[in-house]
């Protein structure tokens, strides 16, 4: 049990190093120093906060460049999508036990929430 835990941290560990590259310098530079689950739950939570500003500044853009019905479209996936994002991550952080449940839920906001201002980003400035 406890090697099943070691391995699935050691996994986790490598796809956050990995995926460290879309995300901020700070975030790869506290990832390669983390050496514990608390210190890279820390990081994430961090850069976790960091995409949510991003996210929260782009979606004003947005919401200022669109006309009435097209805000309250966009409001409307938005609470959606945010609703998604929450219920995913839940079940994605019960499928493992412990810090290694942490860790799955928060990687998935992180990855989830910067993949959305990208998306808005697009949306925002097409073919940039």
């Amino acid at each position: 049990m406890l090697k099943r835990h070691l391995l699935g941290a050691a996994a986790l560990l490598a796809v956050a190093t990995v995926q460290a590259d879309d995300y901020s310098p700070a975030y790869t530079q506290c990832m390669d120093k983390a050496s514990s689950t608390q210190g890279m739950l820390a990081c994430i939570q961090a850069e976790t906060r960091l995409q949510d500003e991003r996210l929260n500044r782009v979606y004003k853009q947005l919401m200022g460049k669109l006309d009435g019905a097209r805000q309250q479209d966009l409001r409307e996936v938005q609470r959606t999508w945010v609703k998604y994002r929450d219920g995913n991550c839940a079940f994605h952080g019960k499928l493992s036990e412990g810090s290694l449940y942490r860790l799955e839920g928060a990687i998935c906001v992180m990855d989830m929430s910067k993949d959305r201002a990208a998306e808005l980003e697009r949306v925002l400035s097409p073919g940039q």
